[in-house]
């Protein structure tokens, strides 16, 4: 049996080569139900296990796939040196091809979803684009500051790590918060988390889909961590996908 990321693969193509932000594109559907935005998290890429996953869900309903390459990924060597790497930064590139998306196709609906730090970029996409049809957060990041407690509890070495790899996300994070403009969202959101993340634990998974006022799914898999992938994942994205509506 082919994996996730190899059926996306084999099932999409990169586009806009020439723009800031090159998108892998994925369609099967001859008149899709709508474009879904999917942006990965630190470090991530569309073909990874997690992003790869959800795009298959989103395929399977009739859904047009955008997954950006976003900038500074250690999974993309073109996309710049990882240490530059800011949470702004990620939103204003993912705002860059949400802008592009709607462009190309405005006449049908826009759906956001996002891995991790595409977590906190959609709640933030989602307040600017005023209409997303939904929000799918996946081990979703609400803000800077609880994602450094997270590695405080981890202890000091994930600390240092963070420090070391990332330097200007470090010293930026606890003024990134995206439960304002999530507050704001009036789509229905929907949350899917490993009950083992230590990234992203539990209770800040919870935080993320409380703060929106239209929560219409949370599911948390046994056995999980930050990256879900699996059938018991692909299971639970269905489930998810119908109670937004997709």
């Amino acid at each position: 049996m082919s994996t996730p990321s190899a059926l996306w693969t084999a099932r999409s193509g990169r586009d806009r080569d020439d723009g800031p932000v090159p998108v892998v594109i994925g369609c099967e559907a001859v008149v899709p139900v709508g474009t879904v935005l999917l942006v990965h998290g630190r470090n991530g890429a569309p073909d990874q296990p997690q992003i790869a996953e959800i795009a298959e869900a989103y395929l399977a309903r009739g859904w047009r796939v955008v997954a950006p390459e976003l900038p500074n990924s250690i999974a993309l060597p073109a996309s710049g040196p990882a240490d530059r790497l800011t949470m702004d930064g990620l939103r204003r590139a993912a705002a860059e091809v949400m802008v592009w998306t709607r462009a190309r196709w405005p006449d049908v609906p826009l759906a956001l979803a996002g891995h991790s730090l595409g977590g906190f970029a959609i709640g933030h996409l989602a307040a600017d684009l005023g209409d997303p049809h939904h929000v799918l957060g996946v081990s979703p990041v609400l803000s800077g500051a609880r994602l450094l407690a997270a590695r405080v509890a981890m202890g000091p070495p994930a600390v240092a790590a963070l420090e070391r790899e990332v330097p200007l996300m470090r010293a930026g994070m606890e003024a990134e918060d995206a439960a304002p403009a999530l507050a704001r969202v009036a789509a229905p959101l929907g949350v899917i988390t490993g009950a083992e993340d230590g990234i992203v634990p539990l209770t800040d998974a919870r935080a993320y889909f409380n703060t929106a006022p239209n929560g219409r799914f949370f599911g948390a898999l046994p056995g999980q961590n930050h990256c879900p992938a699996g059938p018991d994942v692909a299971a639970m994205l269905g489930v998810a996908l119908a109670a937004l509506g997709a």
